[in-house]
């Protein structure tokens, strides 16, 4: 569904974003992690054609993003991470004009989820709305709009926890409904709770891309004591690395079938054991965590 290739973005000497090449499959959820500054909200300009690129391409189900820009905002429905809302305009008659722009199909669903799910009251002027509520309103119209793509760009960041989990649902639902998301936000535990997949941006890089199904399926911790000195290697059909070492204590990452590590682990001193999962907070560390290592490019 979006493609890009090369995608780069330099404002005279500062380089915003440097050749970004990723796919975006139709009808998932993508995640799209990294600190403020790290060229986030840039590649999602150019993807909606509000930039141009300094090199590279970009495409939204096939129409160039730059070229074909109309097209391409026809077919997608952008929620910013700062919504500006017109503050002389009752709730309801601000959501009748935004749907007007779209042939006015998805008004029904947006007044729906405006007040049945987000609470408002629509007959308020949008300047009486906080700025939660203001974030409610620009979210019920994202969601109602018929179209492929959603991109949410920090979406969930002035909202209370319980307007945060019904985001998260409609997200899943829109999903279910064979459209794709991005998912653009900080707050790591809700990303992970609904992406397919995750992309970690540093400095305008894009520096890994993690199918979040294959990470739950495949990927265990295990943190092992044993008796007397730990193995100085293990078996390479076992897929081992060893993540710390202390004394007699190991953490370990294992990637491959459970059965031939159990029936190794059953041959071994081990004097306590305890296997468990990794969250996104470990693999986003790995580029934004205090240890991590700056390439030279990046410094």
């Amino acid at each position: 569904m979006i493609v890009t290739q090369g995608l780069t973005k330099h404002y005279g000497k500062s380089r915003a974003v440097r050749d970004v090449s990723m796919e975006i499959r139709r009808g998932e959820v993508f995640g799209l992690l990294g600190p403020n500054g790290s060229g986030k909200t840039t590649t999602i300009r150019m993807l909606l054609g509000l930039l141009r690129p300094t090199a590279g391409s970009a495409s939204v189900d096939g129409f160039d993003s730059w070229r074909h820009s109309l097209e391409v905002r026809r077919r997608v429905s952008y929620l910013p991470g700062e919504v500006r809302l017109p503050g002389a305009s009752r709730g309801a008659q601000l959501l009748r004009y935004l749907n007007a722009l779209r042939g006015g199909s998805g008004l029904d669903r947006a007044v729906a989820l405006a007040e049945t799910v987000m609470g408002l009251d629509l007959g308020k002027k949008v300047r009486t709305f906080s700025t939660g509520m203001k974030q409610k309103l620009a979210l019920a119209q994202a969601f109602a709009d018929p179209v492929d793509v959603l991109i949410l760009d920090e979406p969930t960041s002035a909202l209370d926890p319980s307007a945060r989990n019904d985001v998260l649902r409609l997200v899943r639902e829109a999903r279910d409904a064979g459209q794709t998301v991005i998912f653009s936000g900080h707050v790591l535990s809700e990303v992970e709770q609904v992406a397919d997949r995750v992309a970690i941006m540093r400095r305008g890089r894009l520096m890994h891309v993690e199918d979040m199904h294959e990470r739950r399926r495949n990927l265990r911790l295990l943190l092992v004591r044993f008796q007397g000195d730990p193995p100085a290697s293990f078996p390479e059909e076992l897929e081992l690395g060893v993540r710390e070492r202390n004394g007699e204590v190991l953490l370990l990452e294992h990637r491959g079938p459970a059965l031939p590590l159990l029936g190794w682990l059953a041959s071994q001193p081990v004097a306590d054991l305890a296997i468990g999962t990794e969250d996104l907070r470990a693999l986003y560390d790995r580029y934004h965590g205090p240890s991590a290592v700056l390439d030279p490019e990046d410094r």
